[in-house]
């Protein structure tokens, strides 16, 4: 089943009154974001008190297992691989129709150990829901969901796979590089319908309950018809004011709706919009919520660069 989606706006009301429900609460994690990395434990006292700030909310985890290497002009062989933070074994190849010498696995790199297994293990344990994204670079999309969901399949905790669409395919960033205020300017491929939901069936056919989320900040990077229990992220941070980010999250969730959105917020370039809360991580994600139609089609989702600073 697909849905369409058509344009519209959005204004609000700019209140201070808050709703503190939602769908889903937690974090983002990446190799890259927080250091030192947080051992399983810390990671469940950063959930878990982002799911006691929203009513009702299931801890949630955005999960990098995939990185991409950058544009080097030193070292373009290596520009916008992905490296999975986990190995891959050819019994595992074989379960997904691959080896090692296919050529689909082109510029996907591996990990001489498992990362994250013990992580995934503890949030089975706490009950999170924990979807697995990659920056796929210029790697074949397909085969890195195949690979990732098939790795990860024995935990309860993997819901989905995700896609941060800025990085898929990136188009004329070596044209971009080092320009100053260029880095958002031609970034990624449009993901388009077709194959969103080839990724989708790839996920679903490992296992049925599976979903994909794709990320982005302007929806015209984003499938026009996609899957039913497709998610869509907005990343967008930036923003002049509190009323711009809260309309921009407002009119993502309205454009998406019946779909489930997740807003990823904290970022530091927005600090000093909501670095004068008290409780940033309750009460900005309360001030965006206020006014969605449905919170409980919503997940808010606290980035791992400031989670030492407010949780």
């Amino acid at each position: 089943m697909t849905t369409g989606i058509s344009c519209y706006s959005c204004a609000s009301d700019g209140g201070s009154s808050v709703n503190a429900q939602a769908k889903w609460a937690g974090c983002r994690s990446s190799e890259y974001g927080i250091k030192p990395f947080p051992t399983s434990s810390e990671w469940k006292t950063y959930v878990n008190k982002m799911t006691s700030y929203y009513k009702g909310s299931t801890g949630a985890l955005v999960w990098i297992v995939g990185g991409v290497t950058e544009y080097s002009s030193k070292h373009p062989e290596m520009s916008w691989t992905c490296h999975l933070n986990f190995p891959v074994t050819d019994s595992e190849l074989a379960e997904i129709g691959l080896s090692k010498s296919s050529s689909s696995l082109e510029g996907i790199r591996f990990a001489e150990e498992d990362e994250y297994e013990e992580y995934f293990t503890a949030f089975d344990k706490a009950g999170y829901d924990v979807w697995l994204q990659v920056e796929s670079g210029k790697c074949d999309l397909e085969t890195l969901a195949k690979i990732v969901m098939n790795h990860y399949k024995k935990h309860p905790c993997v819901k989905g796979f995700g896609i941060d669409v800025e990085w898929y395919n990136p188009g004329n960033y070596k044209n971009n590089d080092g320009g100053k205020g260029t880095r958002f300017k031609g970034y990624g491929t449009q993901l388009t319908g077709e194959v969103a939901k080839k990724i989708d069936a790839t996920v679903k056919a490992i296992k049925p309950s599976y979903n994909v989320f794709v990320k982005h900040w302007d929806p015209k990077w984003l499938p026009e018809t996609f899957p039913a229990d497709m998610i869509f992220v907005s990343d967008s941070q930036m923003h002049e004011s509190l009323e711009a980010m809260q309309q921009h999250f407002q009119y993502w969730a309205e454009l998406y709706y019946p779909n489930n959105v997740f807003f990823q917020i904290g970022y530091d370039e927005d600090e000093d919009l909501w670095g004068s809360y008290k409780n940033p991580a309750k009460e900005l994600g309360a001030y965006l919520l206020n006014g969605i139609k449905d919170p409980n089609k919503c997940g808010i989702i606290w980035v791992d660069f400031t989670l030492k600073s407010v949780l």
